[in-house]
């Protein structure tokens, strides 16, 4: 596949245009691609203002509890995304108006790779981590409550941003852009090592965790309704699902060149960064609808929103009382 042999000049949204069009046999319409850029440009601007309302909110006018803690390290790494997603296609946009913007352009495509990368990969972590947290407190919710670790979230955090970084520099270093169209022995480790950790690891854990929380909660002996915390990591693991997993799938069928003949990848490129910007930006959302549920005329709409979903007490009491009153029915059964 030709374009493959030029993928580091399309890797940051095709900023080549000029190079791939002498290789690939599609005609790819400059109109068409920053009409793209411009539309992930405004939506990674109201992702950045929903991320940033969040942080703010949870991080100043809201009691810090555990989940708000996974919360806003979800929200800051949304915004890393964002920020530099907005520098990438503002970027975009100059070159295709042909306008240079850096003295050494493959400096700066290779930095805002690796900024990239870390924040997508933060938030998979943070949001596995946030799922698995929440079925705890399901699941073992007197263990949970009284026992769990006091820094807990606090030291998950720093984990999951330390795998980050260590599935970043992997990505980038270990099979850097000139190497990526040589299906080589380096090349095929790392993506085989990224591949089981997506697909093996993060993705079944987030589904087993959403599916665990739904089947105790849907119990008889259980809530009525889930509570709104469930509510939005469920929703939250929907939208990654079906936003961000089917482009990991396209991107290692990309890498083993098994996709058809004259498949654009500039194209290809821009799809990945519309659905990886709109994951990024939906998350506020999904909480303030969620927490604005049965909210009437509230002026400070979402800090109520927000505390309605992150609040601890909706959560761990309810779900408590109900193990409380299980476990004891059983004791007077027997």
């Amino acid at each position: 596949m030709a374009a493959l042999e030029n993928i580091s000049y399309v890797t940051i949204g095709a900023l080549y245009l000029n190079q791939t069009e002498k290789n690939n046999t599609v005609n790819e319409s400059h109109t068409s691609f920053i009409i793209a850029a411009g539309f992930i440009l405004f939506t990674s601007f109201i992702g950045i203002l929903g991320n940033s309302l969040v942080f703010w909110y949870l991080s100043f006018k809201i009691k810090r509890t555990k989940y708000t803690t996974y919360i806003i390290n979800l929200a800051v790494a949304d915004l890393i995304y964002l920020i530099f997603m907005s520098v990438v296609m503002s970027i975009a946009i100059l070159r295709y108006l042909k306008q240079n913007i850096a003295a050494d352009p493959k400096k700066v495509i290779f930095g805002l790779e690796i900024l990239l990368d870390f924040g997508q990969y933060a938030d998979m972590f943070l949001l596995t981590a946030v799922s698995v947290e929440r079925c705890m407190a399901i699941y073992y919710p007197m263990w949970y409550r009284y026992r769990r670790p006091k820094f807990q979230s606090l030291l998950v955090c720093v984990i999951c941003w330390g795998l980050s970084m260590l599935a970043t520099l992997v990505d980038n270093i270990g099979c850097p852009v000139e190497l990526f169209g040589t299906v080589g022995a380096r090349c095929t480790a790392v993506h085989t090592f990224l591949s089981v950790l997506v697909f093996l690891l993060i993705i079944p854990t987030m589904v087993i965790s959403s599916l665990i929380m739904l089947i105790i909660l849907k119990k008889p002996s259980k809530q009525e309704h889930p509570p709104k915390l469930v509510i939005v990591i469920v929703a939250t693991v929907i939208v990654f699902l079906i936003s961000v997993a089917p482009v990991r799938v396209l991107w290692l069928l990309l890498y083993l060149q098994i996709l058809p003949e004259g498949f654009s990848s500039a194209a290809f490129f821009y799809a990945v960064y519309i659905c990886i910007s709109i994951n990024s930006t939906v998350n506020p959302f999904i909480y303030f609808l969620v927490g604005t549920q049965k909210m009437h005329g509230a002026w400070n709409f979402l800090e109520k929103a927000l505390k309605k979903v992150f609040g601890e007490e909706e959560g761990e009491k309810g779900v408590t009382k109900h193990h409380e009153e299980g476990s004891t029915k059983e004791s007077n059964i027997s």
